[in-house]
């Protein structure tokens, strides 16, 4: 399980960095060929494009410890039943 988790952080993370740093661009992507010049993009827009991918960077390092702790955690003991 942590190997499918991790495998899919790749792009998840890659997503969520390059909406913090190039907003626009993310805002459309695979829909730029909707317009015949780029819509504009308000400040308001842009803050919450840079808060979502903030709190996605985190919600997705929870999910990808939490599947790393429940990993690594070993089984507790089967109980033992004394029969005399």
């Amino acid at each position: 399980m942590l190997f499918f988790v991790i495998v899919l952080s790749i792009p998840v993370y890659g997503y969520a960095i390059w909406s913090l740093y190039e907003p626009e661009e993310s805002f459309l992507f695979l829909e730029r060929w909707r317009y015949k010049e780029p819509p504009e993009i308000s400040d308001t827009q842009i803050k919450l494009i840079r808060i979502g991918s903030v709190i996605i960077i985190i919600i997705w390092t929870i999910i990808v410890i939490a599947t790393a702790i429940d990993t690594f955690t070993p089984d507790p003991p089967v109980p033992y039943i004394d029969n005399w």
